[in-house]
Formats: C-alpha cells, sequence, structure tokens
C-alpha cells in the first residue's frame, strides 16, 4: 500500500460507519408528510366476505380546509374479523362487525367494517351437538351468540357461528330462551322454574334460587340491563326491575305463556295457549288480554318492534300485526298456510321479518310488508326449527330439533 492510498481508505471507511452496517447507500431523501388536520373517510359502512378485500378512500385536510397529502395510521378494532393494511385496504377473516379508524396526529375518522359469510340463502353451521335447540341470540355485532336447548346445553360463538363452543351452564334442565344485555351479562330460561345468569359473557354461569315458582319457564326478554321479564305455564309472568336482585310474579292468565316481548320498558305484550294475548303500558306491573280472541290456536312467538308494532305466530300458520289504533294498538288475524307450525318470529325492521318452524321439514318465511304477506324460503334442513333471531334484515340464524343450526347473510335469498 502507498501513502496516497491511505487517505482515501480513511475516508472510504468513515463513509461506511456512517451508512450503517449491513445497510446501502441513500438513493434519494425522505419525505416526511405532515400530520392532517381533519380527516375524512369513505364510505360510512363497508360490507366485505369473509377472504374478499375493501380498501377505504381517506381524504386529509390542513387548518385551512386544504386537500394535502399526510401521514396516515390505520387499525382494526377486531383483527380476528378483518385486519386493514396501511393503504386502508381491509381483509375479511371471520363473521362480525368492527371498527377500522385512521389517524393522522390528532386527527382521526372512522368506519365500519361489516364481514359476511361469502354463502348466500340459508345454510347449516355445525353445533357438534344432535339435542334440541330452543334458543337463540346475537349481540348486534353478528359475531358473538349463544344457542341453548334441552339437557342444560349452552353453545356460544364469537365467530357468528363458524364455529360453535359448549358452555358449563350447571344444570340438566331443558333450557328454551336466551337474552344478553350486553357482551358480558346474560340470562337463561327453561324447566321446573330454571333461570341462569352470567356475568363474563357465559364463562360460568348460576342458578337464581329466588324466583318462587318451579313452571316451566319458556322465554326471556330484558329491555334494560335492570329490567326484564320471564314467561311460562299456568300464565306466570316474572319481572326484575334491580337486575335479577328480586322478582314479582303475576298470573294474569290461566293459558300457558309462550313468548314475551318488549319495545323499551313499558310497553309489553305476551302470548300463549288458547291465542291468548295479553298487553301491558305499566312495565308489567298490571297486563290486560286482548278480547275478543282472535284464534284458539296456539302462539308461540311474538316480536314488539314499537309500541304500535307487533306481530305473532303460532299453530296452523296462524300469523298475527298489530295496527295503529286510536289509543293503542289492534291485533289482525292472518295465516301464512294452514300447514305450517309456527314457533318463533322476529322482525329487524319494521317492514322485513322473519318466521320459523315446521311443514314437512324446517320452515322459514319472510315478510316484507310489515307481516301482511309470507313469503317460504328454502330452510335447507330437515329438522323442526324452534326459534329465530336477525340482527338486520340481513343476517340471521334459526335453530332447532338435532342441534341443528341454520344462518344466513342474505335475508334467505339464494
Amino acid at each position: 500500500m502507498n501513502r496516497s492510498t491511505i487517505p482515501m481508505l480513511a475516508a472510504l471507511g468513515a463513509t461506511l460507519l456512517a451508512w450503517g452496517c449491513g445497510t446501502n447507500p441513500p438513493t434519494s431523501p425522505i419525505t416526511l408528510l405532515p400530520n392532517a388536520d381533519s380527516l375524512a373517510m369513505t364510505p360510512d359502512t363497508a360490507t366485505v366476505s369473509i377472504g374478499s378485500a375493501f380498501r377505504f378512500s381517506v381524504t386529509a385536510f390542513d387548518s385551512g380546509g386544504n386537500v394535502i397529502s399526510a401521514n396516515l395510521h390505520f387499525s382494526s378494532s377486531n383483527a380476528q374479523v378483518f385486519t386493514v393494511d396501511p393503504s386502508g385496504r381491509v381483509v375479511g377473516m371471520a363473521e362480525g362487525s368492527g371498527v377500522v379508524r385512521v389517524t393522522s396526529g390528532a386527527a382521526s375518522d372512522s368506519a365500519t367494517v361489516i364481514v359476511i359469510a361469502a354463502r348466500r340463502g340459508w345454510f347449516t353451521q355445525t353445533s357438534d351437538v344432535a339435542t334440541t335447540l330452543s334458543g337463540v341470540f346475537f349481540l348486534a355485532n353478528g359475531a358473538d351468540g349463544w344457542a341453548v336447548g334441552d339437557g342444560g346445553r349452552i353453545l356460544h360463538t364469537t365467530d357468528g357461528g363458524s364455529t360453535w363452543s359448549q358452555e358449563t351452564s350447571g344444570s340438566a334442565s331443558t333450557l328454551a330462551s336466551v337474552w344478553f344485555t350486553g357482551t358480558t351479562e346474560g340470562w337463561v330460561a327453561g324447566g321446573s322454574g330454571t333461570v341462569l345468569h352470567t356475568t363474563d359473557g357465559g364463562a360460568s354461569w348460576s342458578r337464581l334460587l329466588n324466583l318462587g315458582t318451579t313452571e316451566n319457564l319458556t322465554d326471556v326478554w330484558f329491555a334494560t340491563r335492570d329490567t326484564g321479564w320471564v314467561v311460562g305455564g299456568h300464565g306466570v309472568i316474572l319481572r326484575t326491575f334491580d337486575r335479577g336482585t328480586s322478582w314479582q310474579q303475576l298470573t294474569p292468565t290461566g293459558f300457558d305463556l309462550n313468548s314475551v316481548s318488549f319495545a323499551g320498558t313499558r310497553d309489553g305484550w305476551a302470548v300463549g295457549d288458547n291465542g291468548v294475548i295479553l298487553g301491558t303500558h305499566d312495565r308489567g306491573l298490571t297486563w290486560y288480554t286482548v278480547q275478543p280472541s282472535l284464534t284458539s290456536q296456539p302462539l308461540r312467538g311474538v316480536w314488539r318492534l314499537s309500541a304500535a308494532l307487533a306481530n305473532a305466530a303460532g299453530a296452523a300458520g296462524v300469523t298475527l300485526r298489530t295496527a295503529a289504533a286510536a289509543d293503542s294498538a289492534t291485533w289482525q288475524l292472518g295465516n301464512a298456510g294452514s300447514l305450517y307450525d309456527l314457533r318463533a318470529v322476529c322482525f329487524p325492521t319494521a317492514g322485513v321479518g322473519y318466521v320459523v318452524g315446521y311443514n314437512l321439514a324446517g320452515a322459514v318465511l319472510r315478510s316484507d310488508d310489515g307481516g301482511a304477506s309470507w313469503q317460504p324460503q328454502v330452510a335447507n334442513t330437515g329438522s323442526r326449527l324452534k326459534d329465530v333471531f336477525f340482527v338486520d334484515s340481513a343476517r340471521g340464524w334459526a335453530v332447532g330439533e338435532n342441534g341443528v343450526i341454520v344462518h344466513t347473510v342474505t335475508g334467505g335469498a339464494p
């Protein structure tokens, strides 16, 4: 090595140290984008199927309202339901819903992502049980749901029913109905005066011992975390205003009651055998019997969407709906077909509703006019269906005999 090369090598070494070990020399300067003062994400809601993708658009503004290029960061509220990449592209992972959020410094905006199955019509979900399931309930997110049935069976899903797991109920009774007031607190009603309660999302259940009845209980409905009702055999109605700490019992009829539904905390209907319809306007403190009776067929399901709108269904295809009257609501009798044995009804909107039951096979019917008329759908099961629940007009579940669970994300449309 001659003396002239020593300064050159020293300079080269200093440059390599500046770049860092194992890195390439920069080819261009890095441009740092500014944070925005406000953001607008579009659209507000996007629906994607599992495995499909959708990219949200975001417009960034400076303090003067001018559109700028800004530093953006995206996040998913539930990566198990959907993921999102740095460009705002979401990919559906499992059924459910969540929020995609974009931030830029202190500025932020968000949108709702609904992930659905990539199937149409009604299709079967695997319950891994063979016993009858009589009740089903889902949270508004369409991901978290529960189904209950014979032998103290409680099933739980966190992915819209793609998979179901069994929870330990601690009961061997026939469980008929389930209702949750939030992600953690739920109620189950069943045989021999059984009411079960959970405050940890179903990880553990405890039986209430303060009901004062041994009647078979058929339905449970809560309007708020504190206020709920249970109905059952021989006309028993139980109500609580303190989250189950105490219960008051009424028996306004001698007929078995099969279903109860409230719009808010004051206005409710209960229906039962021999076509009995009971109403209340005072939170169930008192009940009146709708007269004259419109049918002698047992009514098995009722759904009250508002103070004025309600629907009921029962044996021999009987369907009923309310119409506004001067000081309340009056019931009108209809029929979906005398061969249908209808067991449950659910109206997610004023116009769109569903009834389920049996007619030589599992039966589902849909109404698009508030229950004035009904159109049969293909249920894709031979088992009797016992209950139905929808979180919106498109996403619903029905359960029944032989552990069957059927599901639709298209409102039953093939």
